[in-house]
């Protein structure tokens, strides 16, 4: 068995080799040939063939003969901004004209810290001399806020000794900020008189004496008014507005971050553009 399959690779290398070689093709069974010398024989007069060079177009000869002047014109270029110096300044004109903005058209006005009273007496004015949408009456306010107070006390020995006496039963205090209820400690603020009670009554089972619930501080309500966007010609209209808010003045209104950001990175880019030239 061993014999044979030797035998069969032998004939199989002979015949790969013989088809290698070409000795094969006869029967049908070898490699493709590269070369066609069959085709010299089929050329017709191969002697009279002749390789001509390719014609220029009319606009390739016409590109050097506009060019040549072209050195005569930067020659003669630099001269006049070189012997006038005002010329050079005058270009820079209008790319300045162009990084500088117009001025706004319209303005923002507004007042805060306006009491009721003035508040009810400047809405006929506003209505009278500005038309609906132009101004923004806001009414703002400061709720009533309680605390749970210990004070005041007579002297700072006194302050001293509660402080130690609520940090021996962990109870959170804070030194109360009022002018009105110091030298005294504060246990706790809240928006209601009822969440002060609550919380006094928590800290009386854990042992607080002489702790009270007391109001720090009264509601009150102030409105301010916002003029976003006063043109020229409502600029006069704005005398009676000052008339109707009794002396409190009319102040520009402030600009956001971002604005006042975006603002500066475009002033410092037209500063740049000019001096890039």
């Amino acid at each position: 068995m061993l014999r044979l399959m030797v035998l069969v690779l032998l004939l199989l290398n002979v015949g790969y080799y013989a088809r290698g070689q070409g000795w094969l093709l006869a029967y049908g069974w070898g490699p493709t040939p590269q070369h066609e010398p069959q085709r010299l024989a089929q050329q017709i007069r191969p002697e009279a063939l002749e390789i001509l060079p390719s014609p220029q177009s009319p606009a390739a000869t016409a590109v050097p003969a506009a060019s040549a002047p072209e050195p005569a014109v930067h020659a003669s270029a630099p001269q006049p901004a070189a012997s006038s110096p005002e010329l050079a300044a005058s270009a820079t004109l209008p790319a300045s004209g162009v990084a500088v903005s117009e001025p706004a058209s319209t303005a923002c006005w507004q007042v805060t810290d306006i009491d009721p009273v003035q508040a009810e007496a400047l809405r006929p004015v506003l209505r009278v001399n500005f038309p609906e949408g132009v101004w923004v009456l806001d009414e703002l306010g400061l709720p009533e806020r309680w605390m749970v107070y210990m004070g005041k006390y007579a002297n700072p020995a006194d302050l001293a000794k509660k402080r130690e006496q609520l940090t021996e039963l962990k109870v959170k205090f804070s030194q109360a900020t009022n002018a009105a209820w110091a030298p005294g400690l504060s246990l706790g603020v809240f928006t209601t008189q009822e969440g002060a009670n609550t919380h006094l009554q928590e800290l009386t089972q854990r042992g607080v004496r002489s702790a009270r619930v007391v109001q720090e501080r009264t509601s009150s309500r102030h409105y301010r008014l916002r003029l976003p966007a006063i043109s020229a010609a409502e600029q006069p209209a704005l005398e009676a507005v000052k008339a109707a808010l009794a002396g409190k003045p009319l102040e520009a209104c402030p600009v956001p971050v971002a604005e006042s950001a975006a603002q500066a990175a475009s002033g410092s880019a037209s500063v740049a553009k000019p001096a890039s030239r």
